[in-house]
């Protein structure tokens, strides 16, 4: 009798033990994808500058590089419905949507010496489904 007491009890204690590990790691992760994301949808709906879209596209950059983000043939980060991100830009004088891979490989100092006192607004931010990280940006140029 005194076993079968205690085993149920160490199964019990077991169990509030990995759920309580299990809740603990989710709150976690959401603080951190929060954390992540604000960096992000600060831009949202603000006008700036080309030198801090110089910035977020280096940011951007990197972060796809550490998450080992796949790049296409034309070297354009692929979605990897977790942790990818994507930029594209719409400029007055283009019909065009241009991604900023495309404004990487003509030299972000280019762009830089070009667009750095003109205005931007993002008008459009997504998100991946699967983890809540943004996907997505989408800046015209105002």
């Amino acid at each position: 009798m005194k076993k079968t007491v205690i085993l149920i009890i160490t199964i019990v204690l077991v169990l509030v033990v990995i759920i309580s590990y299990n809740i603990y790691s989710y709150q976690k992760q959401q603080e951190q994808v929060k954390k992540l994301n604000k960096l992000y949808e600060d831009f949202y709906n603000i006008e700036v500058l080309g030198t801090d879209i110089a910035s977020l596209m280096n940011k951007i950059e990197d972060s796809n590089s550490k998450n080992g983000v796949e790049k296409s043939k034309k070297g354009v980060n692929l979605n990897n419905n977790s942790n990818s991100i994507n930029l594209e830009i719409k400029f007055l004088e283009l019909d065009e949507v241009i991604k900023f891979e495309n404004i990487e490989r003509q030299g972000i100092n280019n762009f830089v010496k070009n667009f750095g006192a003109m205005k931007f607004k993002c008008t459009k931010i997504e998100y991946h489904q699967n983890t809540g990280n943004v996907k997505y940006m989408y800046f015209e140029q105002v």
